[in-house]
């Protein structure tokens, strides 16, 4: 964009600061060079051909020469051009205009002003260095001037350390105990954790939340190993991994698939060479091990059935009620998918039974200690309440996935209750006016459709969602300042787009196209977009595109699609009738059976007919009858290509 070319580029982070690294910069800009018009050719030029004060005003302005003018036709007529250079500048210079607008353009979710330049940012800025090739270039950025002097550990390394050049940047602070670059940190934990493998036969139970936490908090990761008491390994494998996350963030680990009586923990500097650190983690992890225990051991006194009417105790949201009121919801949800999903009575009774339950264990006391066990302890206690294997197992997987990358429900009930709770909390927000809007989504409702989303098209559920919101609607209250089910389809319909752009890496074109007519058949949609993928080169589509926006254009005002092939006259409408006969049937067919690749092919030998029924056949005709029933011919014509999509924004 600024014209300044280099051969590599070097991101480094810890927590207290951000590096950029930049190889092989150029020295200066590259020229610009610009096609400029002027004014159109017989404006510019006489009847001889030479310059009148039109163009020498032009050449004037450019300081330009009569040769350096170009004769260029845009569109249907031509203009004078000129080539205009301007040089580049020396990359100094750009660059002290360009670092400060780049350090002011960082994305920051929350900032904070520490002093009166006015600067904001996530935390105060200490220091700045900018160094091109050894020289300072004196970047200022509040009330900073930028120097050579970068600092080390904050207590384990010098305070001020200067740096002759960028290229010592990294070594020097190893030197003074900084790891610069987050990939080499990460591997100095996973080795420290593939080395206790290694010496207990266990394995490392890794989160990418918490390597993105450990890599994101440490300067000089120090391995420190701790124990605990086995007499803790009775409590879930899940609670002691949420004991040992929260407290220091530590590595658990497991042994044949049980908990280890073992953890990593780290430790921001020198080792920990006579084990004060160790014993302090040690300490912790026993105490609240010892807090668990007693959890756990409390919330078992009651069935998990007996805490469902205590949900009635705990708010929801002020407009949707209580907890108690969600379950409902989600209860009524769940009946409308037992069909779509295939499932017979008795898993339609386990269903709503899971859903009855599903958020009893929020009462507990685990839970309220430990909230991201939510569902996992419901799934626990249900078991130790005697409920069915089936309805403990739904229950643990009803929150999934809580991320793009977490694990998707395995089971057909934990994929149902999931849907059903995810839709719940999208509806329910939006209903009462909660639609998020830029930045702002205090509800967690962009995140929630995204992975409702991403359920059902990982899963491949055939599931009619607008038909689902349609039968779940009257479950909601209506309220002045709300919005209705359709505004709940449109923000699904949005969000579908950003997941299969960028989840599914389908083409803008081609996500446009497939979302021009909305279907609550989420996954048809994803297939339909796989389907253009796989003929997007064949020459026929591109025809097929071609005659798809001249269709639409001469009917756009025409909203029938019900015609009488007697009032056909020439013999190109025939032809073209009848080969919409056999198209129709094809691709009702292949649509039927889900084969839209195959919907696809069976209208690609349409785009000859067509193109003779347009040379042939004059559709605004003055007879009305025969102009009305043309134009619905070709509106059914139109109706059966968006079957497919909106085949005319497709880059064919």
């Amino acid at each position: 964009e600024e014209r300044l070319g280099f051969s590599g580029m070097e991101i480094h982070w810890t927590p207290r600061r951000l590096a950029v690294l930049v190889r092989g910069l150029a020295e200066r800009q590259a020229d610009l060079v610009e096609e400029v018009r002027g004014p159109a050719a017989a404006v510019g030029l006489d009847s001889t051909g030479n310059p009148t004060q039109a163009a020498l005003g032009f050449l004037k302005k450019y300081g330009a020469t009569p040769q350096d003018l170009k004769r260029k036709v845009v569109g249907e007529k031509e203009y004078l051009f000129l080539e205009v250079r301007t040089p580049g500048r020396p990359a100094q210079e750009v660059l002290q205009e360009l670092i400060p607008d780049i350090l002011r353009s960082l994305p920051c979710r929350k900032t904070m002003r520490w002093d009166s330049s006015g600067v904001a940012f996530l935390r105060p800025i200490r220091w700045l260095v900018c160094l091109l090739d050894n020289e300072i270039l004196p970047i200022r950025y509040g009330s900073l001037t930028a120097g050579r002097i970068t600092r080390g550990h904050r207590f384990f390394g010098p305070r001020e350390l200067a740096l002759d050049s960028p290229a010592e940047y990294v070594e020097k602070l190893r030197e003074a105990r900084v790891i610069a670059d987050p990939r080499e940190r990460e591997r100095m934990i996973r080795d420290a954790a593939k080395g206790v493998e290694g010496e207990y036969g266990v394995r490392a139970l890794w989160t990418e939340e918490l390597l993105g936490i450990l890599v994101g908090s440490l300067e000089w990761p120090s391995p420190v190993l701790g124990e605990f008491p086995g007499e803790f390994l009775d409590l879930p494998a899940p609670v002691i991994a949420a004991v040992l996350h929260e407290e220091g963030k530590f590595v658990p680990f497991a042994r044949d698939g049980e908990p280890a009586p073992v953890f990593l923990g780290f430790r921001d500097g020198k080792e920990d060479e006579k084990g004060y650190v160790r014993q302090g983690y040690e300490r912790v992890v026993r105490a609240r091990l010892r807090d668990a225990r007693f959890f756990f051991e409390n919330d078992r006194k009651r069935p998990l059935a007996e805490r469902v009417l205590d949900l009635r105790e705990v708010v929801y949201e002020a407009r949707l009620g209580s907890v108690w009121d969600k379950v409902q919801r989600i209860r009524e949800i769940c009946k409308r998918l037992v069909d779509p999903l295939g499932l017979d009575g008795e898993q339609g009774a386990l269903l709503d039974r899971a859903a009855f339950l599903c958020k009893a264990d929020l009462t507990t006391e685990m839970v309220r200690e430990f909230p991201e066990l939510a569902g996992v302890m419901g799934g626990i206690y249900a078991r130790l309440s005697g409920e069915p294997e089936e309805v403990a197992v739904a229950i643990e997987e009803h929150l999934l996935p809580r991320t793009r990358a977490d694990e998707l429900p395995e089971s057909t009930l934990g994929t149902a209750l999931s849907l059903a709770d995810k839709l719940d909390t999208v509806m329910g927000a939006i209903i009462v006016g909660e639609v998020p809007t830029g930045s702002r989504d205090p509800y967690g409702i962009r995140r929630a459709a995204n992975a409702l989303i991403s359920l059902i098209l990982r899963k491949r559920l055939v599931v009619d969602l607008f038909g689902v919101i349609d039968a779940a609607a009257e479950f909601y209250p209506r309220i002045p300042e709300g919005k209705d089910k359709h505004t709940v389809k449109g923000f699904l319909v949005d969000r579908l787009r950003h997941v299969l752009r960028d989840d599914f890496g389908v083409p803008h074109d081609i996500v446009e196209a497939v979302l021009a007519v909305p279907r609550g058949d989420f996954l048809g949609v994803l297939e339909r977009a796989q389907a253009l993928a796989s003929l997007k080169r064949d020459a026929a589509l591109a025809e097929l595109a071609q005659i798809f926006e001249r269709l639409r254009n001469i009917t756009k005002d025409h909203g029938f699609t019900t015609f009488d092939p007697e009032l056909f006259q020439k013999e190109e409408e025939q032809e073209l009738w009848r080969e919409y006969l056999k198209a129709e049937g094809k691709v009702r067919r292949a649509l039927t059976e889900r084969d839209f690749a195959g919907a696809l092919k069976a209208l690609l030998p349409l785009g000859r007919p067509v193109h003779r029924y347009f040379e042939k056949v004059f559709v605004m005709v003055e007879d009305e009858r025969v102009r009305e029933n043309r134009l619905s011919f070709l509106k059914a014509l139109l109706s059966l290509f968006l079957e497919i999509g909106d085949l005319s924004v497709l880059s064919v």
